[in-house]
C-alpha cells in the first residue's frame, strides 16, 4: 500500500506528504523523491530515506514561509546529519536552521559578512558539528553557487549541536560566550595569547564545556588529587578561582573545589606548554 499522499514538492529529494495512517503532515526526504511528482500522487515507499513527523504542528505550517529551495536543501542537511550521527534531531532545527539558511543567503548577496568571534571554540568544542557542518555548507554552496565562511559555518555547526542534545540555541550561544570570556580571563592572568591550535587549549575548552555542563545541572564529581593541586600548583589554582568567580557571577552558581582543582590542571598544563616555548 502507498503510504504517502504528496502535498507539495521542495526539489527532486525532498516533498510534504500527508500520512494515510494518521492523517498527519510529514516531511519526507530520498534520493529522487520528488522527481516528476505531483501534489496529490502517492510516494513510492521505497524510496523514502526519513520521515520528519512534527509535534507542534505549526513548526510544519512555518516552513511554507520559506523559499522552496531553501526548504530542500535544509530538509536534505537534516536528513544527512541524523543519518550521521544515527540519532533524531530536535524538531526545532527544521526551522530554526532554514531560517539562519535563507538569511545567510541574503547577507552573502548584498555582501554583508557576520564575522564569528567564537569560530575557534566552536572548531574545538563541537567538532562532529563543525564537521557536518562543512558538508552542509558544501550543499548550500552546490545549491545556491555562493561561498559559504568558515564563520557561517561555526553558526550551522550550533544549530546542529542544539538540536543534538535538545537545548535551546540561546543557551548553547550562552555556554560558548562563557567559554570565551573564560579563555580571555586566562589569557590575561597568564599575560600571553594562547595558541588554538596546542591540543592543551583544546583539552580546557572541552573542559569547560563540560564543567559548565555539570554545574548547571548540579553534577558533580571528585577530583583526587585536589590536595596536591593545590599546594604544587597554587598560581594555577588561583587563576581557576578566578574563572569560578565569572561563572558565579554569570550563572549564580558556585563551581566546587573539586572543579576547580580540575581547571586548575589544565591551566598548569598550558603554563608547562608556555614555559617549553619561552625555553625554544
Amino acid at each position: 500500500m502507498h503510504r504517502f499522499r504528496i502535498i507539495k514538492v521542495f526539489n527532486n529529494n525532498v516533498i510534504m506528504a500527508k500520512d494515510r495512517l494518521n492523517q498527519k503532515e510529514v516531511v519526507l526526504v530520498g534520493k529522487g523523491l520528488g522527481f516528476d511528482a505531483k501534489p496529490g500522487g502517492m510516494i513510492d515507499n521505497e524510496k523514502i530515506e526519513k520521515v520528519f513527523s512534527f509535534v507542534d504542528k505549526n513548526k510544519l505550517e512555518q516552513l511554507n514561509n520559506f523559499n522552496e529551495d531553501i526548504i530542500g536543501v535544509t530538509e536534505e542537511i537534516i536528513s544527512m546529519v541524523s543519518k550521521e550521527l544515527q540519532e533524531p534531531l530536535n524538531e526545532h532545527i527544521h526551522v530554526a536552521l532554514a531560517d539562519h539558511i535563507g538569511f545567510t543567503l541574503e547577507r552573502l548577496k548584498t555582501g554583508l559578512e557576520i564575522t564569528n568571534p567564537f569560530i575557534e571554540e566552536i572548531k574545538a568544542l563541537y567538532s562532529r558539528e563543525y564537521e557536518l557542518a562543512c558538508q552542509a555548507a558544501e550543499m548550500i554552496e552546490e545549491k545556491f553557487e555562493t561561498n559559504i565562511p568558515d564563520g557561517e559555518k561555526g553558526f550551522i555547526a550550533m544549530h546542529i549541536h542544539s538540536s543534538r542534545i535538545n537545548r535551546d540555541l540561546a543557551k548553547t550561544v550562552e555556554n560558548t560566550t562563557m567559554i570565551n570570556k573564560m579563555v580571555e580571563i586566562a589569557e590575561g592572568e597568564l599575560n600571553a595569547k594562547l595558541n588554538r591550535q596546542d591540543a592543551n587549549y583544546a583539552r580546557l575548552l572541552v573542559h569547560l564545556r563540560f564543567a559548565l555542563d555539570r554545574i548547571n545541572s548540579n553534577t558533580t564529581i571528585k577530583n583526587p588529587l585536589l590536595k596536591k593541586i593545590k599546594s604544587e600548583f597554587a598560581d594555577s589554582y588561583s587563576i581557576a578561582n578566578k574563572l569560578a568567580e565569572y561563572i558565579r557571577e554569570r550563572l549564580g552558581k558556585s563551581p566546587t573545589e573539586d572543579e576547580i582543582g580540575y581547571l586548575a590542571l589544565h591551566i598548569q598544563r598550558i603554563k608547562d606548554s608556555l614555559n617549553e616555548l619561552d625555553k625554544n
